[in-house]
Order: structure tokens, then sequence, then C-alpha cells
């Protein structure tokens, strides 16, 4: 067993002299093999935009299938097939070319008729949406200008549609930008082809403080993800500046409606969430080893939502820790026992040198903790009391997944999760990843060399045979 603490003053090792594997040396050796799938079918859609890391999208909704993604003259494409029917792929490229940042994604989302909405390709740029007719026949997509106003969509980041247990259909954004930003909430409206605000207030506004009223912040939020209890779950960290170190403030709110929120224990929360507003789960101070992108959620064996993040512990060592609601208050526990320290910062898209994956329960009621740190997947296994057993490589996706096919130096593979039905469980079939190959982020500047040839883009159904 790893020891969880690491109290004990220790000198901590900086960026400098850390050794690259400081946080990848494995303990015992775990058992992983009732969980292990293989790709059982695989479909490729063509060639993607491979210089440098952009996240792509995948969609599944009953026997519908849609992929988002770059091609290799970086123009937007959307892919849509039906499943089942040996039917082929039809695309559609849309009038929007990608630059060289990393922030671009793509986001995909089903309305109540079928109808495909499509943005992405923007960090602080006016809107750029597209919608289909009923029924989502890619051919039919066309671009809408706007969906509320061009006021609060002149500098737009992050987009994501999700579904309400109704089928209703919500859009999220921010506009503004790092460190000054406002995260706003939008509804879909079938019978009438528009967009209202799901409510008449931002869910995030960055304005200042009752301590520093001149202060302003943005919120970077992961989720909503639906959990095992039917609730949305929703984190956050507020960021003070475009410095990646100046993330601060781990924060958790609930729904079942995206409108009416609560804390872990269901007490009503009040939007728009604030700087130290919503349900704090550890208040880390900016500098302290939080990052935006870097805290997941997951759940438990008994369905309680399970937090994972990365900070420095009091030593200055970078350790993950889990937390989750205990009685009355969170329960936090460092499940890491590092000597050595990851020191990021500055601005744009930085490599995540430890980069949290998320966490899942096994069947054997463990919960495995996954993150990449130094380039290696490694996962530390937890009993039900959030105790820690081992840390140890994770185990590796099928060959013909994770092995890197491209020739040029410095390619890694990318994997993208569904977005639809197997968002959070796996379908009948198995579960659908998105897979290509490119270079990691550059800090969103232009390189002198890249793979011009693109790497393969292709849709994989892992599972048994």
């Amino acid at each position: 067993m790893i020891n969880p603490t690491s109290d004990r003053p220790s000198r901590p090792v900086t960026a400098r002299t850390a050794p690259p594997t400081f946080c990848t040396l494995p303990g015992p050796a775990y058992d992983f093999s009732t969980v292990t799938d293989e790709v059982v079918d695989r479909a490729v859609l063509g060639r993607t935009w491979a210089g440098m890391v952009v996240e792509q999208a995948l969609l599944t909704r009953g026997n519908r299938q849609y992929v988002g993604f770059y091609d290799t003259a970086r123009r937007m494409v959307v892919a849509g097939r039906t499943l089942g029917d040996a039917s082929e792929w039809t695309y559609q490229v849309l009038p929007t070319t990608l630059g060289w940042d990393s922030h671009n994604h793509i986001a995909l989302g089903l309305d109540r008729s079928g109808a495909l909405h499509v943005s992405g390709n923007m960090h602080n740029d006016p809107l750029v949406y597209f919608r289909s007719a009923p029924g989502g026949d890619v051919t039919t997509l066309r671009r809408v200008t706007n969906m509320i106003g061009p006021r609060t969509e002149r500098s737009v980041t992050y987009p994501q549609f999700l579904n309400r247990a109704d089928g209703s259909l919500v859009f999220t954004h921010r506009d503004g930008g790092s460190g000054d930003g406002v995260t706003y909430a939008n509804l879909y409206h079938e019978e009438s082809a528009a967009w209202t605000r799901l409510v008449d207030r931002p869910l995030f506004d960055g304005a200042g403080s009752a301590a520093d009223p001149a202060a302003t912040w943005s919120a970077y939020f992961q989720g909503p993800t639906t959990g095992p209890d039917g609730r949305f779950h929703l984190l956050w960290v507020w960021r003070g500046a475009p410095d990646a170190a100046t993330n601060s403030m781990l924060s958790y709110a609930s729904s079942t409606d995206l409108v009416n929120w609560t804390d872990h224990r269901g007490a009503p929360l009040a939007t728009p969430f604030t700087y130290g507003g919503g349900d704090v789960v550890d208040p880390v101070p900016e500098r302290a080893g939080l990052l935006n992108g870097n805290a997941k959620i997951g759940f438990d064996a008994d369905g309680r939502i399970l937090i994972t993040y990365h900070k420095y512990d009091r030593a200055g060592n970078s350790q993950i820790y889990a937390a989750r609601p205990g009685q009355g208050s969170w329960e936090i526990r460092q499940i890491s026992d590092w000597r050595g320290r990851w020191d990021f910062g500055g601005f744009g898209t930085i490599n995540f040198h430890v980069a949290l994956l998320g966490s899942r329960v096994l069947r054997n009621g463990h919960i495995q903790v996954d993150f990449v740190g130094y380039g290696r997947p490694t996962s530390i296994i937890l009993d039900s009391d959030l105790t820690p057993i081992t840390q140890c490589p994770t185990p590796p996706l099928p060959a013909q997944a994770a092995t890197v096919r491209g020739d040029h130096p410095g390619l890694r593979v990318n994997i993208g999760h569904d977005s639809g039905d197997g968002a959070t469980t796996a379908t009948p079939r198995g579960r659908y990843l998105l897979r290509w190959e490119s270079l990691d982020a550059n800090r969103d500047q232009p390189r002198d060399a890249w793979p011009t040839q693109g790497s393969e883009m292709e849709v994989l159904l892992l599972g048994r045979r």
C-alpha cells in the first residue's frame, strides 16, 4: 500500500531537477484482466489535421452517429452515418478554417427533432454555429449568425451542447477572455427554431468579489455531467489572469434541470456563480498547483460524486487528491505520495506533464484513477475508503488503438470520447471512441514543420467479441 500522506517536511524537487518519472514510479502490480476490451469494429472517415492537438467530436444517438473534425486543409468537416445498415458516411465541409489554436474544439448536439447542431473553431471569436434540418442530414447544415444576439457572442470560447432529461437542448459558452469572462446557457425551441436564455442571468460571472470588488476572474468548468442519480454535476475553478498558474478555488454544484442548483448537501445555491460562491470543495489559492482541465468528475460505487484533481502539497510537491461528500463537509484525501513538482504557468495552450483523465469503479468495487505522467499512462487504485492500494501502469488500449502509426517525429495518439449514448456508459454494442494522431499543443503558435499528410480519423468500437 502506498502512503497517502505527505505532511512530513521535505525539500520539494523543482521542475529543473525533477526526474521525468517522479510521478510514474510503479507500486505493486494490479490484476486488470476483467476490464480489457478489444477493437471489434473500425471505420475510417478520412485524414485529419495533425499539426497540433485540438479536440474533435463524436456523438452517437440511437442508430445515428456523427463526427466533427478538421481535415488536412484545416476545414471543419461534419460526417454522419446510420449504424447497423452498412451505410457510408455522408460529409459536409463547413465554411470555417482552423488556425494554430488548440482551444478551438468542435461541439455537436442533437435536439428533439433530430436536427444536428455544430459549433466550434472559436477562441475569443464571434460565434461559429451551424444547424441542420430536422432529421440530422449533415448536407443540410447551414450557418446561423447568432443564437441570442451579437452583444454576448462577439468573444466566444468553449462551446458545449447537452440534453436535459426531457431531451431539450442546452448550449453553454464563455463570452470574454481568460480572467475576465461570463458563461451563458441557452435553450433551443424546436417549434420556432430559435434560442432563448435558459435563465435571464449568466451561469458564471467573474466580476469582483466582496473582498476585492475591482478584481475579475473567469470560470473553467467540467460538466455538467449526468451522474448515476440522474442529476447534473458541475465542477469548476477560477482563473484570475491568462497565466495558467492563477487558477484557484475548486468548486461544485448539482442540478436536475440546469436552472436550480444545490450544494452537495442539497442546499440551494444562487446563480450566477461568482468567485468564492457555489459549493467550495477545496479553497486552493492561486499558484498552488490547481489547473483548469485537470480536475475531473467521477462517481464512487455508491453513486456519490468523486472529484480528482492536482495541486501542490504543503512541501511543494505535485500530488493528486480525491474529494467526495462526507459528513457535512467534503472528505478530501491525498492519494499520491510523490517527491517532485510539475511547476506550470504562462500563456497559451500548455502541454500537461501530469494530466488527469478521471476515475471509474471497477467490477470488484475498487476505484481506478487514471492520469498521464510525463507521457506514461498510469493509474492509482483506491479501495472504497479512498485508501490507495497501488500505483501502476494503466492497462493499455488495444494495440490497434494505442500504437502510433505515423512516422513524423513527435506524433501522439488522441482519443475522443462519445458525447451521446456512450457519454457515461457503454452502448449495447460496446463503447465508441474517436482516434487520430497529431503533434502536441504548441502554446498556440505556428510550427515550421508538421505532418502535412495528416493522420487517419477513425471511429473505433471497443468491446468483447
